[in-house]
């Protein structure tokens, strides 16, 4: 009988031992993020918000810069070893769409959630099963509302255009020229050039050099814009060249406060991560978006309502690092 009790017991327990080991075993769902460039404020905020929503769902991220908008081969690279180490889903912000599409394909055979990280596109030809962004030629017409606020009676413009061929600076800029078409509002002068602050700040500054009486400094994002408001601040054109531009990160209310830029179209980056999280999780529940392209709102900033903005959504902690 105590035999008996005995080789019970010890069933037992390789069955409970057998059982916490397939759960030690057992990892946390991977998700991959795939970036052109993780420098400079918005993708920062972004990359802080997907890390903590997915610290909250029990996900592990894999995170991918490939460090430049000229680095596409790089960025195809990236996302097959996503798929090669067994993500669950990558989120993809598209170096240029167009040469996506085939290791695009790739991981979807393979049964990979794609969703598009701050963009509605993820390759030419492929619909993502789902998108958080916030529309870019929306922000385009903003910032145009914008430059027709500041100079009702038109003016001279000058454009920092963004990353050559990057989906979201060019949609950006060609609904910011749909949108001020038949006004007096002129661009006179446009550069494109890479996400990077110092290359930014020595365009704006060609361009004040080139074009001193300037009305005013179209910035892509933030890092072109605080770029515009650095290099009028140094001209001596603060108030004279507006600045206007997306994303307002610390540098970008640094400037406004200082009077050197004069709207910026705020993007909500740390909701756009989190939200980016949240739909992978529905995804692998079975749960489809409705829309699949989720849209996050806009907010319009100047400096009469800079005070009142909550910032949570729009930037990461004060000093947080990836």
């Amino acid at each position: 009988m105590k035999l008996d009790l005995l080789l019970k017991a010890l069933a037992c327990a390789a069955v409970l031992g057998a059982s916490g080991a397939a759960l030690a075993a057992d990892p946390k769902p991977l998700i991959g993020l795939s970036k052109p460039n993780l420098k400079g404020p918005y993708p920062t905020a972004e990359l802080y918000g997907v890390l903590d929503e997915a610290k909250k769902e029990g996900f592990t991220v894999i995170v991918q810069d490939a460090g430049g908008y000229n680095n596409i081969d790089k960025q195809l690279d990236q996302i097959s070893n996503l798929a090669i180490k067994g993500v669950k889903a990558i989120l993809i912000d598209p170096n240029d769409p167009a040469a996506m599409t085939g290791v695009v394909q790739q991981a979807r055979a393979q049964g990979i959630f794609l969703v598009g990280a701050g963009v509605n596109v993820i390759a030419r030809g492929v619909e993502p099963d789902a998108a958080v962004s916030s529309s870019h030629c929306n922000i385009g017409k903003e910032l145009a509302a914008g430059a027709k606020k500041l100079l009702p009676d038109g003016g001279k413009v000058g454009v920092l255009a963004g990353p050559a061929g990057s989906f979201w600076a060019t949609e950006r800029l060609r609904c910011f020229k749909e949108a001020i078409a038949g006004s007096n509002l002129r661009i006179i002068a446009e550069i494109a050039s890479e996400q990077d602050a110092a290359t930014s700040l020595t365009r704006a500054s060609e361009l004040l050099q080139r074009n001193p009486d300037l009305d005013l400094l179209y910035g892509a994002d933030d890092v072109y814009g605080v770029g515009a408001a650095r290099a009028a601040r140094s001209a001596g054109r603060c108030g004279k060249t507006r600045v206007i531009f997306a994303v307002l990160g610390d540098e970008a209310e640094e400037m406004m406060r200082a009077g050197c830029a004069d709207y910026v179209v705020a993007q909500q980056p740390v909701l756009i991560g989190r939200t980016e999280v949240r739909v992978v999780r529905d995804l692998l529940k079975g749960i489809r978006p409705e829309p699949k392209v989720i849209n996050v709102p806009l907010i319009a900033v100047t400096m009469e309502n800079l005070d009142k903005v909550q910032k949570e959504n729009l930037q990461p902690p004060k000093g947080w690092r990836p």
